[in-house]
């Protein structure tokens, strides 16, 4: 069976994981930490299994969580790897590009990779000018 879990949520759950929190890692992502927490409930649910106990001072990643995501940063960082390694053939013009953004931008090499490769393209220039401005690296 095929679960659909979105990447996003996955790095989210690294960000818990290494924040020891969902306030702190709320923080680094930008997002509300009561989302946040609820997101990662979710995705526990999806998945089957408890990824991190929670107590008044945070939380501890399960050692089911422990091997899940250590296989995840691995994967998280292949993709990035991957990312970085693609070159563009000639860009055709097909259409117009748009992005609708139902979450926040995470600052992480994920985004990075894809708004370098984008940037590559001087049609989606305004694009990338936006992102910058609204959501600069830390």
């Amino acid at each position: 069976m095929r679960r659909s879990i979105q990447l996003l949520t996955l790095h989210f759950a690294t960000v818990v994981a290494e924040e020891g929190s969902f306030l702190g890692a709320s923080r680094r992502l930008r997002i509300h930490h009561s989302a946040l927490s609820r997101r990662i409930k979710d995705l526990e649910l999806r998945l089957g299994v408890t990824l991190f106990e929670r107590h008044p001072g945070g939380v501890k990643a399960t050692a089911s969580g422990e091997t899940f995501l250590a296989k995840i940063r691995r994967i998280l960082k292949d993709l990035d790897d991957t990312l970085q390694g693609i070159e563009p053939a000639d860009p055709v013009k097909i259409g117009e590009l748009s992005a609708g953004v139902d979450t926040p931008l995470c600052n992480c090499a994920f985004l990075n990779a894809v708004v370098g490769s984008l940037g590559k393209d001087p049609d989606v220039t305004d694009l990338i000018d936006f992102l910058r401005k609204h959501h600069p690296a830390r």
